[in-house]
């Protein structure tokens, strides 16, 4: 595989374990079903609240946790978004 993709698949992995370590409240959430505009609000929405939404491929989730020794098998299937927020309520009540 192409050392470069290599390298920025490490560097999202990296993210992803950085952002679980800086959070109060993680979750995983499926979005499917939602339009652009509600995404976009949502994501704004959560904004407000210090918290921020993205959208990472499964298998790279998969070994940020493997990495902090968290099990999410069972959530990380089909397409899902990973809320990270700094206050341990607000992102879920979002």
């Amino acid at each position: 595989m192409n050392q470069e993709i290599l390298q920025t698949k490490s560097e999202l992995v990296n993210e992803v374990v950085a952002s679980i370590k800086d959070s109060a409240t993680v979750v995983v959430c499926e979005y499917r079903g939602l339009t652009v505009a509600e995404l976009t609000d949502l994501r704004r929405t959560l904004k407000t609240s210090n918290s921020t939404m993205a959208v990472y491929k499964n298998t790279l989730v998969r070994r940020a946790v493997d990495d902090l020794n968290i099990n999410l098998d069972g959530f990380l299937a089909g397409p899902n978004a990973i809320v990270f927020g700094k206050d341990l309520l607000e992102p879920i009540k979002v």
